[in-house]
């Protein structure tokens, strides 16, 4: 799998290819199932373009949270036996593009072939359509992928994790939900309580709503069970932000300035505000007696 990355009127490709476009943030089953379908045109090269970064960020003028990021989308694109992801520089003047403009860079790409989306957009102000592609092109247009009469997308599944339905996103992922992050230092109060807790910088991952789940952690490529938090710490150690926590079982090993994966497996109950230090420790322990029983 080549991976291009630049403004797309640089992109050039000399072989010929069939190709689907979108921003695949999640390559979710909906993503998976136009990608499946690109893949079976033996006649060409099979390509992806995707855009970096998120167009929202452009187009809205402000950050957005992701289920992925473009080197999570590349990790996850190499399971698939694509030869070509040509990932566009996504900035103003590409926001601004014809579609007539955008229709001869497809050709300038050597594109014979298009897997889209019913409902695929591009050019300035989403002028064009599958429609004017097929004036130009041969364009195969897949249906919507249906999940209890409702699309799946990536902005379904993001209110899915923002709802803590773990479960059914996962689904709809085929795999668990992943946020990757930095040990960051934080203030110690875990490891006071007896629940020495790793903070992590989520950056711009979409985060579930506030509790308590049951995760597996990365480190050094060894998956480890673990309790994560999400929350403000109401009892001890309050914060106006939003932290994401784990408590490693059986581990204790100095994390900080490690990169590690959190893959979400179970919420387990939403964040309380106890008594004290005493309750708090008592439902810490129940909680890590819950995860146990789960591991098994």
């Amino acid at each position: 799998m080549t991976i291009i990355k630049d403004t797309f009127d640089q992109l050039r490709c000399d072989h010929p290819i069939t190709l689907t476009i979108g921003n695949f943030d999640g390559i979710h089953a909906g993503h998976q199932q136009l990608i499946e379908r690109l893949m079976l045109y033996p006649d060409t090269k099979h390509a992806l373009m995707t855009f970096d970064p998120h167009p929202a960020k452009v187009l809205r003028k402000k950050d957005i949270r992701t289920l992925t990021s473009t080197a999570d989308k590349i990790e996850l694109l190499g399971a698939y036996v694509l030869d070509d992801v040509f990932i566009v520089t996504f900035d103003e003047a590409f926001s601004k593009m014809s579609s007539k403009t955008f229709i001869e860079g497809l050709k300038a790409l050597n594109v014979k072939r298009l897997i889209l989306g019913r409902d695929a957009r591009f050019g300035y102000q989403g002028e064009g359509s599958v429609d004017t592609l097929a004036d130009e092109f041969e364009v195969v247009v897949v249906d919507d992928m249906l999940y209890n009469h409702t699309r799946v997308s990536t902005t379904y599944i993001k209110d899915l994790i923002h709802e803590g339905d773990i479960q059914t996103a996962r689904k709809l992922l085929n795999r668990h939900y992943v946020i990757k992050g930095v040990v960051v230092h934080g203030n110690a109060v875990g490891r006071k309580l007896g629940f020495p807790t790793a903070n992590i910088d989520y950056m711009s991952y979409v985060i579930p709503k506030n509790g308590v789940y049951y995760v597996k952690v990365q480190v050094d490529h060894v998956w480890y069970s673990a309790m994560a938090n999400i929350g403000n710490n109401p009892t001890l150690n309050y914060s106006s932000n939003r932290r994401l926590e784990v408590y490693i079982l059986d581990f204790d090993e100095a994390l900080y300035g490690k990169t590690v994966d959190v893959a979400f497996f179970a919420y387990l109950r939403p964040e309380m505000k106890f008594s004290g230090r005493k309750a708090l420790i008592e439902q810490l322990q129940k909680d890590e007696s819950t995860i146990r029983k789960l591991t098994i």
